[in-house]
């Protein structure tokens, strides 16, 4: 058995936008929506709301995008431990870069060693290297 990545959860305030930057800025398809209940949102995540839960899929890569209804989020800082980025492979990372900054969208550029590596940001602050696959 080869293990993989089923998905990715992000908890938002703004469904609309956060998805709008998916689809439009980095090409995921918006597969479905559906609603969780309050009760098994508490047993998961200790979240006593209801969420709007809406799958997002790019190729093998599904994104979950969680709203709850009702209930504010704090914003993430990023002082703390835990999950800071994940990695969006691509087959040409400099020009998916250049693409991205045509539709807006900001890209830190670092120098290390021999080479670049490169992260964007959505709009819930969430880190995201985009690195060439091999």
């Amino acid at each position: 058995m080869i293990p993989s990545c089923h998905h990715i959860g992000l908890f938002t305030n703004d469904p609309k936008s956060l998805i709008k930057f998916y689809t439009e800025k980095l090409g995921f398809d918006e597969e479905a929506t559906k609603i969780v209940s309050a009760e098994l949102m508490d047993k998961i995540f200790g979240i006593k709301s209801p969420c709007t839960l809406t799958k997002l899929k790019l190729g093998q890569i599904v994104l979950e995008v969680i709203a709850p209804q009702g209930l504010n989020l704090k914003p993430r800082d990023f002082d703390v431990s835990g999950y800071n980025h994940w990695a969006l492979g691509v087959a040409d990372k400099e020009r998916f870069c250049q693409e991205l900054k045509q539709k807006g969208v900001a890209v830190l550029e670092v120098e290390r060693e021999d080479r670049k590596i490169f992260f964007v940001k959505d709009l819930e602050g969430n880190l995201i290297e985009i690195y060439e696959r091999s």
